[in-house]
């Protein structure tokens, strides 16, 4: 009796969330619920949204599908399957009638070139959950309710304490875990190396990104697996998922595609 199951289940976890046990930390489970189950769980489809930018990485197995708009024109897809790579700047042309290249060994300055431009500010959107674990094992709970037939969880976040009580080299590593800029990454080490300068530094600039007061939100459907979370901040930050365990990834149609010569 599935409904009965799912019913039963949202029982224990509204029991959990709101504390029957007066001691229970309950907003460290609820945070880092997603990254737990991404763990044991890691073939899916996760898309995510911040702003103007946008998302959405495929896993199968060691495969995956990376496609990426960070703004500005810059859109970009890179597939990696069958021991190959293959990257696509989306709206452009590689050769005539070509849309994608082929990346192999022999090739692996381009290939690393092309995973850098699409893949890390993909990977670092989608793996914003880190960002939001950090940040919301430090709030407050509220009741669990359903929405849409999901079970929906609200964590509010004072920031400022949130920040204030952060291991900040932790927090990087999930936050900008390779800086663009040498500048920034030097300003980093010395956050790593206790500067207090430093570190008064960063958590004041991500105050200002992330405002005074913030919303943490995790929907789960039937089965526990996480659907939805969002982060309302300042420039609010979603991330969505779907396909648990239903996964594809394949290698571009072979008309489309430019094999690098050796």
């Amino acid at each position: 009796m599935p409904g009965v199951r799912r019913y039963v289940m949202f029982i224990v976890l509204a029991l959990v969330v709101a504390g029957c046990d007066s001691g229970a930390k309950t907003a460290p489970e609820i945070a880092g619920y997603v990254g737990t189950y991404l763990q044991a769980h890691p073939d899916v489809t996760r898309t995510a949204k911040k702003g103007a930018q946008s998302a959405t990485v495929v896993i199968k197995g060691q495969d995956q599908d990376v496609s990426a708009d960070l703004g500005g024109g810059l859109r970009g897809r890179l597939i990696q399957t069958g021991g190959a790579a293959y990257m696509q700047m989306l709206g452009e042309e590689v050769a005539p009638g070509k849309t994608w290249d082929k990346i192999t060994k022999e090739h692996e300055p381009y290939n690393l070139m092309g995973i850098g431009m699409v893949t890390d500010e993909a990977m670092a959107l989608v793996n914003s959950h880190r960002v939001y674990a950090l940040l919301a094992a430090r709030g407050q709970v509220s009741s669990p309710a359903l929405d849409g037939g999901l079970d929906h969880y609200t964590v509010t976040i004072d920031v400022r304490a949130a920040l204030d009580g952060l291991d900040l080299g932790s927090f990087l590593e999930a936050y900008d875990p390779q800086p663009l800029v040498q500048d920034t990454e030097d300003e980093y080490a010395m956050v790593r190396a206790g500067d207090k300068a430093a570190q008064a530094r960063l958590r004041d600039k991500l105050l200002k990104e992330f405002g005074a007061q913030a919303t943490y939100e995790l929907w789960l459907d039937g089965q526990g697996r996480p659907v939805r979370q969002r982060l309302t901040a300042k420039t609010p930050m979603e991330i969505t998922y779907s396909h648990w365990g239903d996964t594809t990834v394949a290698a571009p149609p072979a008309d489309q595609i430019r094999v690098l010569a050796k």
